[in-house]
């Protein structure tokens, strides 16, 4: 391969921004599964025991996380209630739950069952370089990554040459030629 040769640049643009929108998929993913925050961890506001039925792991969270469907039982209460519980793995049986507030941005609370062991971390130089880390190491690799796929790709075709420009130059260019030139036609129509 030739070091002059010509190759496209939209794939490292293209595969840079898909890969950085991945590296923020698995940021949320993984700040998700460690209970990441950087404020105040979440309370919980109530215990029980939860009987689970089915579970699947949640796309939603790059599949790292399992959402359980189950019936639970609130301590201090009778009845029990169907709920979705989120855990770091997949439960089977009777587990012991936690509903828990999560403080959120826009809305003022958001409630959400968790299993016990679900990790909570307050950490916030940790979640900066995670949310930063993530998405730019995920730009690198794909702008590496299209920059290689680029010259696999066939040489683009060839611009055409522009046209010269021309430059126009006066025939009495100098003051010397038009003297020239004034004497010459007066001698003529002299003689």
């Amino acid at each position: 391969m030739s070091p002059d040769r010509r190759y496209y640049h939209w794939p490292a643009f293209v595969l840079a921004g898909v890969l950085a929108l991945l590296g923020i998929w698995a940021f949320i993913a993984v700040q998700h599964r460690m209970g990441l925050t950087t404020g105040e961890l979440p309370q919980a506001e109530r215990t029980g025991e939860a009987q689970t039925q089915t579970c699947s792991r949640d796309p939603l969270y790059l599949w790292i996380t399992w959402t359980c469907d189950a019936q639970v039982r609130w301590n201090g209460e009778t009845n029990t209630v169907a709920e979705r519980v989120i855990s770091v793995r997949e439960l089977t049986g009777t587990v012991d739950v936690h509903e828990r507030v999560v403080p959120r941005k826009r809305v003022s609370t958001a409630r959400e069952v968790v299993s016990a062991d679900f990790p909570g971390t307050s950490d916030g130089a940790l979640f900066f370089v995670m949310m930063m880390g993530f998405p730019v190491a995920g730009a690198a690799a794909g702008y590496f990554a299209g920059t290689r796929l680029a010259r696999l790709l066939p040489e683009p075709p060839a611009k055409p040459a522009k046209p010269e420009k021309l430059t126009l130059r006066s025939k009495m260019s100098t003051r010397h030629d038009r003297d020239k030139r004034f004497n010459r036609s007066r001698k003529r129509r002299g003689s």
